[in-house]
């Protein structure tokens, strides 16, 4: 028995020690994320369904933004996470400054656009005129913390793939809490401040996004010392790695704007079918965060795991890794269903909105609960295993393929034609999780998503003389 687990997974105390070391840091940063998201939905909650769905609706560009940045910076993060296999630092610092010059370049367009169209924007997602002047007062102020967030993120990213995970706790500690100071001041109007509503809520994204920035170049000029990158050298031009970074990186962007794109229409479906829906899926989306807190971090430790391991030539050990990586995250979804239905009563209680909204909410939360069970593997999967091995293209395919050819058509289907309850056109909204699952681990199990993105034609051989094992002569193709 002992001999065949061994065969199949990681057995290894010191894995599970590297995998903990790297997954508890990002899955606490992303537990601040969570509280952020925790605070802004319940203080604008107590100002009834109008602000929270303006607000909601207001941040679909950031849902684009972060897809962007996110995308730039992930595409990147292949390449870096093989590179430190090899411990080619040089290497890593030129793609971490590609990385940052190609973000700050598609996050400025989005947030002129923003700035400029803010009433058009929220026009496509809704015809009510309340939900829109709210959203549009919350576009037009959280616009300008696109760039300050875009560029932290992808920095700190970057660093993730060296294994530096630690300090991003502390950058989102501190930004928790300028979020919720300044919300509180600007929302409601304390310390002789103006009660600005849902427009003092964007105040509050827009100090706490600068206070990441700045806590970003703080670190990176005082601690960092492994990358060495510093900010003068977002002004020279490297051509060595042009190519290697978006043809890696490109799948990833159009993956993750992609996908971007397609919640934004899954909003959009919402807000055409009714404000309970928007409202309802505002109030779900924050258990959803929650969900993610241990999934999300899991997923990301795959990413950087599973790129070192191909990177270093281990590609004999590459699909134990993966096989270890899906069965840890499969028990934490199941953990994570259990959670979010013992906690779905006292959760709905802290918001005081109409009884519409509060029985649509009860319902999507449960069908967020089953959805705990494939979501997990779903990041491990696509974000984590199949990125971090180089094989982005079929991460892009999966992502988007089931997202596009399932789950919108359906959602438009049952929403606006057949007018099925909330709950159930969520339900549907979401189905490609499961399909996705399905396909990836069919993937993952041929074994022909492993590849050496690094590619030094010496270096690339030998890998492939390593590979006839378990998983066959084809692993590095």
């Amino acid at each position: 028995m002992k001999t065949a687990l061994k065969e199949k997974f990681i057995t290894e105390k010191s894995f599970y020690r590297n995998l903990l070391a790297i997954a508890g840091p990002m899955a606490f940063q992303y537990a601040i994320s969570f509280g952020v998201t925790l605070m802004d939905s319940v203080m604008l909650g107590s100002l009834g369904d109008v602000a929270i769905s303006g607000a909601n609706l207001g941040n679909q560009m950031q849902t684009l933004v972060m897809s962007c940045s996110y995308g730039l910076a992930s595409g990147g993060g292949v390449l870096i996470a093989q590179y430190w296999g090899k411990k080619d630092m040089a290497h890593i610092r030129k793609v971490v400054r590609l990385a940052v010059q190609a973000v700050f370049c598609a996050v400025s367009v989005l947030t002129l656009l923003s700035l400029a169209f803010p009433h058009q924007i929220l026009r496509i997602f809704t015809p009510d005129a309340q939900v829109i002047e709210a959203g549009a007062s919350y576009l037009s102020v959280v616009a300008f913390s696109y760039l300050p967030y875009a560029l932290a993120s992808c920095y700190l990213s970057s660093l993730r793939g060296t294994e530096q995970v630690k300090m991003t706790v502390g950058v989102y500690g501190c930004s928790f809490f300028v979020n919720v100071i300044f919300n509180y001041i600007f929302i409601f109007g304390k310390l002789g401040a103006p009660a600005l509503g849902v427009r003092g809520a964007a105040v509050g994204t827009v100090c706490a996004r600068c206070s990441e920035l700045i806590l970003a170049l703080i670190y990176m000029y005082t601690k960092e010392k492994l990358v060495g990158f510093r900010v003068k050298d977002c002004f020279t031009w490297d051509k060595e790695l042009l190519g290697e970074y978006f043809r890696h990186s490109l799948p990833v962007v159009g993956n993750e704007l992609l996908w971007g794109f397609g919640s934004t229409v899954t909003s959009i479906i919402m807000g055409q079918i009714s404000r309970t829906f928007v409202a309802a899926s505002s109030i779900t989306m924050v258990l959803h965060q929650l969900s993610f807190v241990t999934l999300n971090g899991v997923g990301n430790a795959a990413a950087v795991l599973t790129g070192r391991t191909v990177g270093e030539g281990s590609y004999a050990r590459v699909q134990r890794v993966a096989n270890t990586l899906v069965a840890l995250s499969f028990g934490l979804g199941a953990l994570n269903c259990l959670f979010i239905l013992c906690v779905r009563p006292l959760f709905l209680a802290m918001y005081h909105v109409s009884p519409a909204v509060h029985e649509a909410a009860y319902g999507m939360i449960g069908v967020l609960a089953l959805l705990q069970l494939t979501m997990g593997v779903e990041l491990t999967c696509v974000v984590g295993v199949l990125r971090g091995g180089g094989d982005t293209r079929m991460g892009f395919l999966l992502d988007c393929g089931t997202l596009w050819l399932t789950s919108i058509p359906l959602g438009f289907f049952t929403g606006l034609v057949l007018h099925w309850p909330v709950p159930a056109v969520y339900a549907c909204l979401k189905i490609d999780s499961p399909v996705k699952v399905l396909l990836s681990l069919i993937r993952i199990k041929g074994g022909h998503w492993v590849r050496n993105v690094t590619v030094q034609e010496g270096i690339a051989m030998a890998c492939a003389a390593e590979s006839k094992g378990p998983m066959g002569e084809k692993t590095g193709q």
